[in-house]
């Protein structure tokens, strides 16, 4: 009997092993179905990965670095007397000079004066002030006679543009405001340039003018006024000397910021050690403020444009507006940091003190 029972719970086993077995009903998985199921994983993954590419944020790319600008453009001069025709004359001079040619095209005899005119190129290409001039203008063609070796002349203009790519990169980057502009020049001459003390013996045109400024980091007040208005402008601020020899004998800065008209006094910024912070006294006055140190702010001028043009306006480079005159108590920089958009200061009393100028 129980033998019996043991065959028949064998035979149930194996019939139930079979059914389970059995290839007609085993579960399978077509190639097709596979290909799905792995394409669909595939493009989740893809997009997953597409998507963190497209949010996650751009590295921060570095400024260009500044270019000579052997062009530089006045607003000022052109409003005043500076026709097209005067332009275009003289970067025809210009770009000459800079290739070692002797002629430049010019429309006229006036173009071609202020084209070679040494106090144009004092102001608005130094390197050929004193070491060129015209020698003569016919049929649209101005000539061009080189006083030094032409060879000579060419060094030079290489080597002063080469300068004033360095100390541009140096002092400043591209991108910053004009705000960051005026202020990182105006540091960068107090901290590196002097005041020549010893000009009246200097034996050759070579040591003193705009060009020697630039290049020797050292002059008088109307050198160094020159020079800061020569950097400004080739970083695309408005800037120009401005003089006053009817009672303190001085030379400055005018520029414009913001649409505004203000003073700047370079050679009160020179510390003498690049170590020394810069005193920010006469950084954007205001022609009360000079006048509250002793300049006639009657009788100042444009240089250049008082060369070329007696009878202008000086109204209307008046300086009023008074928005920096919390800085001139004797305020010393201490540092500008453009990605804050903040300046940092400290006062006579030791204050320690920042300003944010965001908003300009």
């Amino acid at each position: 009997m129980k033998r019996t029972i043991c065959l028949l719970l064998t035979f149930i086993m194996a019939v139930s092993a079979c059914s389970v077995m059995h290839p007609e009903e085993t579960t399978t998985v077509s190639s097709k179905d596979v290909t799905q199921v792995t394409t669909t994983e595939t493009t989740e993954a893809t997009t997953t990965t597409t998507t963190a590419t497209e949010t996650a944020p751009e590295p921060t790319k570095a400024p260009e670095p500044i270019k000579f600008n052997p062009h530089v453009y006045s607003k000022i001069l052109s409003d005043e007397f500076c026709t097209e025709e005067y332009w275009e004359a003289l970067y025809n001079c210009i770009d000459a000079l800079r290739a070692g040619e002797d002629s430049f095209e010019c429309k006229s005899e006036k173009a071609y004066k202020f084209a070679t005119d040494e106090v144009t190129l004092g102001a608005l290409y130094p390197v050929a002030c004193t070491f060129v001039k015209g020698s003569g203008f016919k049929d649209g063609k101005a000539k061009i006679k080189y006083k030094i070796d032409k060879d000579e002349f060419l060094e030079r203009t290489r080597k002063f543009e080469a300068e004033i790519e360095r100390m541009l990169n140096e002092a400043i980057r591209s991108d910053y405001s004009d705000f960051e502009k005026i202020l990182g020049l105006y540091q960068y001459i107090g901290k590196n340039f002097s005041y020549d003390y010893d000009m009246e013996d200097s034996p050759s045109t070579d040591e003193f003018g705009n060009y020697a400024c630039l290049m020797y980091k050292d002059g008088i007040c109307t050198e160094i006024a020159a020079a800061y208005a020569y950097l400004l402008l080739q970083v695309g601020v408005e800037a120009l000397e401005v003089e006053e020899f009817s009672k303190l004998c001085h030379s400055w800065t005018y520029v414009v910021l913001d649409g505004r008209g203000y003073f700047v006094d370079a050679t009160w910024s020179l510390t003498s050690d690049p170590a020394f912070d810069v005193d920010l006294q006469y950084f954007l006055q205001t022609d009360e403020e000079r006048a509250e140190d002793g300049c006639d702010v009657d009788e100042d001028d444009l240089s250049l444009v008082h060369w070329w043009k007696r009878d202008y306006d000086r109204e209307k480079y008046k300086a009023t507006d008074d928005k920096y005159r919390f800085l001139h108590d004797h305020s010393i920089l201490r540092g500008i940091y453009p990605e804050e958009k903040m300046i940092r200061y400290y006062t006579m009393m030791g204050e320690d003190k920042e300003y944010n100028y965001g908003d300009l």
